[in-house]
């Protein structure tokens, strides 16, 4: 593979580079900052998080805000981003919050170890390039960049333009395999929608080529049971089956995946009782 394709139009490499990555630590004002070598100038802290207007006027984009985090997208050169970049933002809601997490990692420190570790066991994520955390046990605020993917479909993107029955079973039985191998490696997404896996433009429907995002509340586990296991499966096929987008996703399709997830027609069966459960307990049958 060349440079150039592993490279998008903003320069993120889409794979993880060989050798050890290089880390640079820091102390600034009153945060710890931890970051890979070309990161060490990114001023990620002076982001206006706490200013609607001025935080909308100085980023690219701002894609998430609610009481508990705030979601920024920059391009490269803001705030001194090598490379584009999602910076987000933790803060507790209630003031016993800080107590409740003081023996604990900070959610943003969670999720940048959880990244690096995914990336360790072969599941793709985008890199975790920056951590600032609050210094001190009760600190209220924790900050995490991750690269983006440059120009990514997400799997439901990625279904919308599919217009061949092939390549559509082609990418169900991918995002099935793609499951089976991440739940093999004992990983559970805590929010497994199939919005939260994302595919480059041009690369093909095949698991190694897929990246799985929004990685708070999810876990590496001894044992992956199977009721978790069906309930990301549940999670993933209720994106294709919700109303609202109104996907052309049949009872076929949903076999072809469960297929592909289960090995065979009567493991598939199996999981279908498991999701069916599932859905009856929450009331939202699929």
């Amino acid at each position: 593979m060349t440079e150039a394709t592993r490279r998008g139009k903003t320069g993120v490499l889409t794979r993880r580079p060989s050798g050890p990555p290089e880390w640079h630590s820091a102390k600034l004002d009153d945060y710890k900052i931890r970051c890979l070598t070309p990161f060490r100038r990114f001023r990620g802290t002076e982001i206006p998080w706490d200013d609607a207007k001025t935080l909308a006027m100085t980023t690219e984009q701002v894609v998430k805000a609610s009481r508990s985090r705030k979601v920024v997208k920059l391009a490269a050169g803001q705030f001194g981003a090598p490379l584009e970049v999602y910076v987000k933002r933790y803060n507790f809601k209630s003031w016993y919050g800080p107590y409740l997490r003081a023996m604990r990692k900070s959610r943003a420190r969670e999720e940048f170890d959880l990244g690096w570790k995914l990336m360790e066991l072969g599941i793709r994520t985008p890199r975790p390039v920056w951590l600032a955390e609050a210094r001190g046990a009760l600190s209220p605020f924790s900050l995490i960049a991750t690269e983006a993917i440059p120009e990514s479909d997400n799997a439901v993107e990625r279904w919308r333009r599919l217009v061949n029955e092939q390549d559509r079973a082609d990418l169900l039985v991918a995002t099935a395999h793609f499951l089976l191998m991440m739940h093999e490696k004992s990983f559970f997404h805590d929010d497994c929608k199939a919005t939260h896996v994302l595919v480059l433009p041009h690369a093909p429907s095949s698991p190694e080529e897929f990246f799985i995002i929004d990685l708070l509340g999810c876990s590496i586990r001894k044992r992956l049971t199977k009721a978790r296991r069906a309930m990301n499966l549940y999670q993933f096929l209720r994106t294709f089956h919700s109303p609202q987008r109104k996907l052309p996703f049949s009872e076929e399709h949903r076999r072809i995946f469960l297929e592909a997830y289960g090995g065979s027609a009567k493991d598939a069966e199996k999981w279908e009782r498991q999701i069916e459960r599932i859905g009856n307990a929450k009331g939202k049958v699929i």
